[in-house]
């Protein structure tokens, strides 16, 4: 394969590959382009079939036998399990990796080349490609709004196309509780319902219309699976001690009842709520039960107890919770949130799985097993890289999706939590803090974005705020910095933008 010295184009592909040669020719999809994959390629090989039989049929031009293979190279595992070499020669395709993530990948790659090209013409090129971090996420609140399991399926199928591997579905909250757990029916019966919600433009008067959803375990499993098959882990949020409204309503001795005016109730507003989980046994034997319904029905490694915003006032007045203080030995509440996470996390492993929180759940001291979420100032990713601790970057500054991506005071889009989060900002982070040591780094495991939903009122607004600002997010996940440019990404996402109308989804046009 002779190889061009200039780049002919600018390759339509988010993120961008790591490294790409670019030769003479084209190879031209045909309708008799053959496919083939060893055994343990099957999956991908279906995939890809299918895929080009549901190619619009001015993709296909050619009517020469043409080949794609997939294949397994162990030579290959220098790029990583999830790394890649797409190598394309007239006639001939090969996506190869060391596994079939990375394949899978190269797939992914291939589908946006397809699409960017003219009458199924495509460059001749070498991509060889690997992620930067191992950790590419997206976090989606359905505690708030529920958004039902075709448009989860939509948005993980959006994660798998640019290479995002992590799906964080948080599931509870003040709000509503989302998921079935057949041990304890009214958390659904009831905590899934709340009375009215803030109304769209006025977030201090309620819509006076019932609010419901919850996903039964077979739903659970059936979104859990389809993730699966698109090598995306789903890491669900069980919030705790704090956001725990929903839960509350549903069984009120959960809570700290013997305070003055203990009226639990599924919240009808957003913001912070006071209502936390009282420290007894029947609550640890509550949660307990709950982990070992949700374990079951999700096998990756990371379960997310939340942990944020837990105010102490309940605990500060509730007897029982004073006492629990005492006869533990704690020194205040905030040590009250500690001994309550490590308990959580006790359990959490005798089911082998890694508890993952907020950051506040380091306020009082954490365990250096335990992972973190960073959201608020970046000391709390120092802290906690000293601590041994391993991290997800989600800084509020960078990540927060639901913050608006103009300004608000020209009054171009529609209401949002508030912030401000331009995409270019998004693009310009580096979930890697300076100052840290080469171990420390290790301990970064990547970054996600928040969709947090109190504004996100229905699928069109999760899609008008998530993209294309998770696009800007796959490439810093992706793409070693030095192979990053603004002015190209931007000129990239202008064919990615025509993707999404052909995929009909509703994003914002930052053009």
């Amino acid at each position: 394969m002779k190889v061009l010295k200039m780049a002919p184009q600018i390759l339509n592909v988010i993120p961008k590959p790591q490294k790409i040669e670019f030769a003479e020719g084209e190879f031209v999809l045909s309708g008799k382009t053959a496919v083939s994959a060893c055994k343990e390629l099957s999956s991908a090989k279906k995939f890809l079939q299918e895929y080009l039989e549901h190619c619009t049929p001015q993709k296909i031009s050619g009517d020469r036998k043409c080949e794609i293979t997939l294949g397994l190279e162990k030579s290959l595992e220098n790029l990583g399990e999830e790394g890649y070499v797409l190598d394309i020669q007239p006639g001939k395709m090969t996506i190869a990796s060391s596994s079939p993530k990375g394949v899978f990948y190269g797939l992914q790659t291939f589908r946006q080349l397809l699409f960017s090209s003219e009458k199924g013409k495509i460059p001749c090129l070498k991509i060889e490609d690997s992620p930067r971090l191992g950790w590419r996420g997206m976090m989606l609140d359905e505690g708030r709004h529920f958004f039902g399991k075709e448009f989860v399926k939509k948005f993980i199928d959006m994660l798998a196309l640019y290479k995002m591997n992590s799906f964080h579905w948080h599931l509870t909250e003040d709000q509503g509780w989302r998921i079935e757990i057949k041990k304890y029916p009214k958390l659904t019966s009831v905590g899934s319902k709340r009375a009215e919600s803030p109304i769209e433009g006025n977030r201090n008067a309620g819509d006076d219309k019932p609010y419901e959803g919850f996903y039964t375990q077979d739903d659970i499993r059936e979104i859990v699976k389809y993730a699966g098959d698109r090598f995306i882990n789903v890491v669900p949020e069980i919030e705790m001690p704090g956001h725990a409204a929903a839960a509350i309503a549903s069984y009120p001795e959960l809570g700290n009842s013997d305070i003055m005016d203990y009226k639990p109730e599924v919240k009808t507003r957003w913001g912070v709520h006071y209502y936390t989980f009282s420290p007894t046994e029947k609550t640890f034997k509550f949660l307990e039960d709950v982990i070992e319904e949700v374990v079951a029905l999700f096998p990756g490694r990371y379960f997310h107890i939340g942990g944020d915003e837990a105010p102490k006032d309940q605990w500060k007045n509730s007897p029982t919770a004073q006492r629990f203080i005492l006869d533990n030995g704690l020194k205040d509440e905030h040590e009250l949130q500690s001994y309550f996470i490590k308990r959580i996390e006790t359990i959490l492993k005798k089911h082998n799985r890694v508890l993952i929180g907020w950051d506040e759940i380091q306020e009082g001291g954490l365990s250096p097993t335990a992972a973190m979420m960073v959201w608020r100032d970046w000391k709390w990713a120092s802290m906690a890289l000293k601590n041994g601790n391993c991290i997800v970057m989600a800084p509020n500054s960078h990540t927060y999706f639901d913050h608006y991506q103009e300004d608000p005071k020209e009054h171009k889009e529609p209401e949002a939590i508030g912030g401000l989060l331009p995409i270019d900002k998004v693009y310009l982070f580096n979930p890697v803090i300076e100052g840290i040591t080469p171990e420390e780094e290790k301990r970064i495991l990547g970054a996600q974005g928040q969709l947090w939903s109190e504004y996100l009122f229905n699928t069109d607004k999760v899609e008008f705020m998530a993209f294309p600002r998770m696009f800007a997010l796959a490439e810093v996940v992706w793409t070693n910095p030095e192979n990053k440019n603004y002015g190209d990404f931007m000129t990239r996402l202008k064919t990615t933008l025509a993707l999404l109308d052909h995929m009909k989804v509703k994003y914002r046009n930052p053009f």
